[in-house]
């Protein structure tokens, strides 16, 4: 025989609850939310349980409050509605049962409140938000970007030629990997693949905030697998050798970030130390993109002297080299 309870809804939850279930639908642990709102994590835990006489004052509290519905990006003040309830009722019903039997007669207090002290009290709650408020903020300006690499763990062997990398950051902020903007949504979450060549690949995440506060993470994964080279006869060497040419990049004193592309497609996206050669072949076209197209230097099919990407310094997209040299300006 089934029980007349009900199951509880949504918006029958206790403030506590509610809050264990938005950090539960989020998968974030008590620590993950102190990180992010600088809320002691014992606050937290007296906030999910209900304990609210153990918390400090209430201005204290609906900060809380809002900086974590803020982060879970729910409606602050109704979790503040929420909590004044809750407190007030608790309130009420202690003074009840903790009111003295008694017949005894005692001489009533009598509090004097002047419109003087009461303009005291109004313009001290004023200075005191306001500073609060400020201090938040200024919190907000002054901290790095958060910056959470979910996968691939560091130093990670990926039998593949391409990884996805995953991770969090601040809401509104702007992502790159290895240089190439990555879309952010609006929980902050991004996600993009990476073409990986054979060995060590550097991964380089960077973040950039609404303050311009920037955070970078870099690691490395290993890429363990055995290029496909397909079996081709003596003529279809020859016929390829006369189709392909190849392109060698130097960083010739200073480490560069490329991106090269062969015939459309990615083939290298990392980081090259000073001194360092890689060679490139293609069909058609080689294309390279560097942060650095003063120190990039190229050499077209292994003769005659190698020469830099751009007389000026700074970053250069999409240099396109065919089988007769650079082609466009």
């Amino acid at each position: 025989m089934e029980s007349g309870f009900t199951r509880k809804k949504v918006e029958s939850l206790t403030l506590g609850e509610k809050l264990r279930k938005l950090r539960s639908d989020f998968r974030m642990s008590l620590a993950d939310v102190s990180k992010v709102t600088r809320i002691q994590v014992k606050y937290l835990e007296l906030l999910e349980s209900g304990e609210y006489e153990k918390l400090p004052a209430d201005v204290y509290v609906r900060g809380f409050l809002r900086s974590y519905a803020r982060y879970l990006n729910v409606d602050e003040q109704a979790l503040v509605r929420l909590y004044e309830r809750e407190r007030n009722i608790r309130e009420n019903l202690g003074r009840k049962s903790n009111k003295p039997v008694t017949t005894h007669s005692f001489a009533p207090i009598s509090i004097v409140i002047t419109s003087r002290s009461v303009m005291v009290g109004v313009i001290v709650l004023l200075v005191f938000g306001a500073f609060f408020y400020l201090y938040q903020e200024f919190k907000s300006f002054a901290a790095d970007p958060e910056l959470v690499i979910l996968e691939p763990q560091h130093s990670a062997v990926i039998e593949n030629t391409e990884v996805v990398v995953r991770g969090k950051t601040d809401k509104g902020a702007q992502v790159s990997l290895n240089n190439q903007v990555v879309f952010v949504d609006g929980e902050g979450l991004f996600s993009d693949k990476l073409s990986l060549q054979p060995g060590i690949n550097t991964v380089e995440v960077r973040t950039v905030n609404r303050f311009d506060k920037e955070k970078t993470v870099t690691f490395s994964v290993d890429a363990r697998y055995t290029p496909v080279v397909p079996a081709v006869t003596q003529s279809q060497e020859t016929l390829a050798a006369q189709e392909t040419f190849s392109l060698e990049v130097i960083a010739d004193t200073l480490p560069l970030v490329l991106q090269v592309a062969a015939d459309g497609v990615v083939v290298f996206s990392g980081k090259l130390a000073a001194g360092e050669t890689k060679t490139f072949t293609g069909n058609e076209q080689v294309s390279i993109t560097t942060d650095r197209g003063e120190a990039t230097f190229v050499r077209l099919n292994g003769t005659g002297e190698k020469e830099a990407l751009s007389s000026t310094e700074g970053p250069l997209k999409d240099a396109l080299f065919g089988r007769s040299g650079r082609q466009g300006s």
